[in-house]
């Protein structure tokens, strides 16, 4: 499994519980941002395993893989395109990481046509991965620009920076049972407040992150592609489909 690590504490709990064997090749948070980059060092990973020489993969007595695993969702397309030579790709039916802490697309596309895409998700992963929207990112923020451009064009780019978290109104906490956490309920409230969004609890699922480990690859949450083919995006609720090749 090639995994985000903002699903590092979940998919590990999950792990632990199951009795398949995973080999986990963790990735920094943030390449959905570059979606470029996150497709080339995914086919960079997979070429390796396909080779038998990713220093990160382990050879054990259990023999070979069954499959490799994405633990992403389209993440702005930059699972598309990848392709295996010698294994199987599965990859969540899912736009991002947020339905698999969700439990399904179905559930995620409720709450976000619930809210009209208000939400801003916060989870133990995200925050421990990345600075989230918060007081401290702002004066992070202010900080270096300060530094860099002076204080009249510090409170200027503030306010510019400020301008896309406007068409968000809620933030949303999504923790799993069973999964033990620092508080970040009260982190995500105070940020909440000091944005001026309404802040919600919301129980996760791990249903859909359980199925990825566990091999329970129906197609109705997840696309199996076989060697030599790659993923694209399919722009109906099924989120991906089979391509040969990947056109931007």
């Amino acid at each position: 499994m090639i995994p985000c690590k903002v699903l590092t504490r979940e998919l590990s709990a999950i792990c632990a519980d199951s009795q398949n064997y995973v080999d986990f090749t963790w990735l920094r948070q943030g390449y959905h941002n570059e979606p470029d980059v996150l497709r080339k060092i995914l086919q960079e990973e997979i070429d390796k395993i396909d080779e038998g020489d990713d220093p990160f993969t382990c050879t054990t007595a259990v023999g070979e893989f069954d499959a490799i695993v994405l633990g992403y969702g389209l993440c702005s397309n930059g699972v598309c395109g990848v392709k295996s030579k010698k294994y199987p790709i599965v990859i969540p039916r899912a736009h991002d990481c947020i339905t698999l802490f969700l439990g399904s697309k179905e559930r995620y596309r409720e709450l976000f046509d619930e809210k009209s895409g208000g939400i801003y998700w916060y989870t133990p992963g995200w925050i421990e991965n990345s600075i989230m929207p918060s007081k401290e990112r702002d004066e992070i923020n202010r900080s270096i620009y300060a530094e860099h451009y002076g204080e009249e064009n510090a409170d200027y780019l503030m306010e510019m920076e400020q301008g896309w978290l406007k068409k968000y109104h809620w933030a949303y906490y999504v923790s799993l049972d069973g999964v033990k956490y620092p508080d970040y309920r009260k982190f995500t409230e105070e940020c909440a407040d000091y944005h001026g969004w309404e802040f919600r609890d919301i129980k996760g699922n791990d249903s859909l992150m359980r199925a990825m480990i566990n091999g329970d690859w129906d197609n109705d949450r997840f696309i199996v592609i076989p060697p030599g083919k790659c993923a694209g995006q399919s722009y109906d609720d099924m989120i991906l489909c089979e391509q040969d090749t990947f056109e931007k």
